[in-house]
């Protein structure tokens, strides 16, 4: 690229976001923006994972799916202003009914089941009054276990911190380079390629390779008494299969462990019964969808950028992710007109 085209590129990069910026509060002013004209007959559902304050976000070396106390306080208070908000349960049956109230339905979700959750979003979500729906992986439950794609994020981030020529050729066999942007997430992105036999030997060894678990001692998976007690304040628990393994990849047998099985035992231990499901990495094909319903679940949600129209299968259901950038200018302030953006579906999933 010559230099003038460098250049160019340069200017448009920085120029880009500060026009999206601008052309969202436009919108939003002349009421163009607001759910009540673009979203009235359409289910909205918002996706979560980690909850951390500052000084852990530091730590977490997958922020782009961390939101901070304060950041989700800012965005249910926002959700609270503009939508009828509830668990996936309750609004995705109120839709399905054909409930279409003047505020229209947002559906709140956690995935994965992480201890942040009950510790951070809880408190914020009480103070609202609002109630979400958290995904939980079940045998990490059980077991207290990392779940695989942050026992890579740790292992690489720490690798890196410890011994970077070491990391040049373990990650070279996935090929990310240390030079990367973000190579802890340009290794989890070329593991969900894998097997789940070729992932763990590979988990494994970048792990024995940054001297054992990495996982700081503040971070961990919800407990069975703990999720009860979620339970019990109003909040929906569903399933995000066993083990978090992308369910196209795995064979009929383990399929239907990750999908029933998880239900059968997410019941047993807790006492309740499981409606909802999540496919881990939003990864399904029809015969995933299939085991879902065959399994008894009433709903079940992908990772696909969107919202949901009239009509629209219940167990393919889309979300939009929400991470704390989504909330925000370029300059760093907070935006309604930039969340409404992205929640009416009127922005690309990249931004």
């Amino acid at each position: 690229m010559s230099v003038f085209g460098s250049l160019k590129s340069a200017v448009l990069g920085r120029l880009r976001p500060l026009v999206r910026d601008l052309g969202a509060e436009l919108l939003y002013r002349a009421t163009v923006l607001h759910p009540t004209r673009l979203a009235h007959d359409k289910l909205t559902i918002v996706t979560f994972h980690r909850v951390l304050p500052k000084e852990l976000l530091a730590e977490y070396p997958i922020p782009s799916i961390a939101v901070t106390p304060d950041e989700l306080d800012w965005l249910l208070a926002l959700f609270d202003r503009h939508y009828t908000i509830g668990t996936l349960g309750e609004v995705g049956t109120r839709f399905e009914l054909g409930d279409r109230p003047e505020r229209p339905l947002l559906g709140i979700t956690f995935d994965d089941g992480q201890r942040d959750n009950y510790e951070y979003a809880r408190p914020v979500l009480a103070q609202h009054g609002a109630h979400a729906s958290f995904f939980v992986v079940a045998d990490a439950t059980e077991y207290n276990q990392t779940l695989w794609h942050d026992r890579i994020a740790y292992s690489v981030a720490s690798l890196l911190r410890r011994d970077r020529p070491a990391a040049v050729p373990l990650l070279g066999e996935l090929g990310v380079s240390i030079d990367d942007a973000d190579p802890q997430n340009a290794a989890v992105a070329h593991v969900k390629k894998l097997t789940p036999e070729a992932r763990d030997v590979w988990v494994e060894k970048v792990e024995a390779s940054a001297g054992g678990d990495c996982r700081p001692n503040w971070d961990g998976m919800m407990t069975w008494e703990q999720l009860r007690t979620m339970h019990d304040e109003g909040h929906e628990i569903g399933s995000h299969s066993r083990t978090h393994a992308i369910l196209p990849l795995v064979s009929d047998s383990q399929l239907d462990d990750e999908i029933a099985g998880s239900r059968r035992m997410l019941r047993e231990k807790l006492g309740f019964e499981i409606q909802s499901f999540c496919y881990p990495n939003g990864d399904h094909d029809d015969r995933a969808v299939r085991a879902v319903e065959r399994a008894g679940y009433r709903h079940a949600v992908t990772t696909r950028y969107g919202i949901n129209a009239e009509g629209s299968s219940a167990f393919v259901w889309r979300r939009l992710d929400m991470q704390g950038s989504h909330a925000r200018t370029a300059a760093g302030d907070f935006s309604a007109a930039r969340v409404l953006l992205r929640l009416t579906g009127r922005l690309p999933s990249a931004y």
